[in-house]
């Protein structure tokens, strides 16, 4: 007698393959299926390391650099001068800079009128790139006292993360400190009566960022400020714009910096009535001029405001005083005299 198995049982379908041979195709395909779920498990696992790693990686490179080094200071300029040191507001980071008196056109000292002058990214309070110290030097002899100071991570101050005006901001907090309560050089001359401010590409960022939370600032002059840095970075930083994102994060997680809340656009309104001056080349690529335009009106908005503007022709990234010069310093010496007043002192 002959064993048959019935079709159901595993027999012969009709096409021509028993149930047994389908059911471990089947059971292959699915193992296959398996393997292949799981590769590219591991495989998606090891591009979000690899991604996160180098977004890491990115991060830490950008927020930590070789600091350029000061080659001259005002003595070459013919001026007297004391370097300073003092502490960031809240987180007390060591700062360093100088000190200039203004010199009157009797050949005195005084300090009745002090800027604190803010270097841009990656420079220092010479930034010789864009000739600061020689405008420091020339505001110093039209009668302003000058402080100008290298921000956390810059020049000589202390090593701190890039923060884009994020942190930055407290360096400028703790000028107008040691400004108003510490013991400053030249004790004869007093103490200010006025502060304005002065700043430059991250640094003109980083000053309305500090004005709008001190009211001391009674002035500003912002050149080639950018209205928001993550625009900027999105657009003009070198990281490829895949990484951003996670670069940001990065920083967010390693530096408890937030980029994303560096806009001065949305504070710049806070420093009415007190003037701003806005400064922009039209040749900048860096900080394109429609940063101007979008500040200038954030800052218009609110009442009581006193703005003015000034597009400068043919200027690139910071080159707005090395092309106009005497014109630059014309224009900045007059808005700071009408909102800071004229120096009455005379030291005996």
């Amino acid at each position: 007698m002959f064993f048959r198995v019935s079709s159901e049982a595993g027999g012969i379908p009709v096409g021509g393959k028993s149930l047994f041979s389908i059911r471990a195709g089947r059971i292959r395909v699915v193992h296959w299926a398996h393997r292949l779920i799981r590769a590219l498990l591991i495989v998606s696992q090891l591009l979000t390391f690899g991604y996160m790693s180098l977004s890491i990686i990115i991060a830490t490179q950008v927020a930590y650099t070789q600091p350029k080094p000061i080659t001259r200071t005002p003595a070459a300029l013919g001026l007297s001068f004391q370097d300073v040191a003092f502490p960031s507001r809240e987180d007390h980071v060591l700062l360093r800079g100088w000190f200039i008196p203004g010199v009157l056109s009797n050949g005195q000292m005084t300090v009745q009128r002090a800027i604190i002058m803010v270097h841009g990214m990656h420079s220092n309070r010479a930034a010789e790139e864009l000739g600061l110290l020689d405008l420091s030097a020339a505001l110093a002899r039209h009668g302003f006292a000058i402080l100008a100071f290298d921000m956390r991570g810059h020049g000589e101050s202390s090593p701190a993360p890039l923060s884009a005006g994020y942190f930055e901001q407290r360096d400028v907090l703790g000028a107008v400190d040691f400004l108003r309560s510490s013991s400053l050089p030249y004790p004869e001359l007093g103490r200010p009566r006025v502060i304005g401010g002065w700043g430059v590409s991250m640094g003109g960022a980083t000053m309305l960022l500090a004005a709008a939370r001190e009211p001391a600032i009674r002035a500003v002059v912002a050149d080639c400020a950018y209205a928001a840095i993550v625009p900027l970075l999105e657009r003009g930083s070198g990281v490829p714009p895949i990484f951003i994102p996670s670069v940001l994060a990065s920083f967010r997680i390693l530096y408890g910096i937030d980029y994303y809340a560096v806009r001065p656009i949305d504070v710049v309104a806070r420093l009415a009535p007190r003037p701003i001056f806005f400064i922009q080349g039209t040749a900048d690529t860096v900080v394109p001029p429609w940063n101007m335009q979008e500040l200038a009106t954030a800052a218009s908005k609110a009442h009581g405001a006193h703005v003015q503007t000034w597009l400068v022709p043919g200027a690139q990234h910071v080159q707005s005083y090395h092309v106009m010069g005497f014109e630059y310093i014309k224009r900045v010496v007059t808005f700071l005299t009408a909102a800071l007043g004229s120096d009455t002192h005379v030291t005996r």
